[in-house]
């Protein structure tokens, strides 16, 4: 008999990287999109995935995306902002790739001169998000 087992390999948006003792959690995004009514394309949704990886010799700063490639383990729920519930995907990545062009600070501030980018900008802890 065989092992059920279910792969998959996507490329999405890197929202959080958190690090803890045994590896990486990273939190990935893809857009839902669909045409609307004026046969125009827009995002409708997201769709959440929670990648677990023991490898910790990644490093994404200035990375917008990733390249994910593992085995799908189950989904989660959690608080959306709205307070509605939400779902996403888990999965333990094989292989995680940055995509894309590293985004440097100095081109940040080049498009936008008055962002506030790292410690410069404080935090809200009662923040709803």
């Amino acid at each position: 008999m065989e092992k059920n087992v279910a792969y998959i390999e996507l490329t999405g948006w890197l929202n959080e990287v958190k690090e803890f003792h045994w590896g990486l959690g990273i939190k990935v995004a893809i857009d839902v999109r669909k045409k609307n009514h004026q046969d125009e394309w827009e995002t409708v949704d997201k769709t959440i995935y929670d990648v677990t990886t023991e490898d910790k010799s990644r490093h994404f700063e200035g990375f917008k995306q990733v390249k994910i490639k593992g085995q799908v383990y189950g989904t989660a729920t959690f608080p959306k902002r709205d307070g509605s519930t939400g779902s996403a995907v888990k999965v333990r990545a094989d292989v995680i790739t940055p995509v894309g062009e590293k985004v440097q600070e100095a081109a940040i501030m080049e498009q936008w001169p008055t962002a506030k980018i790292g410690d410069a900008m404080p935090t809200d802890a009662n923040a709803a998000f």
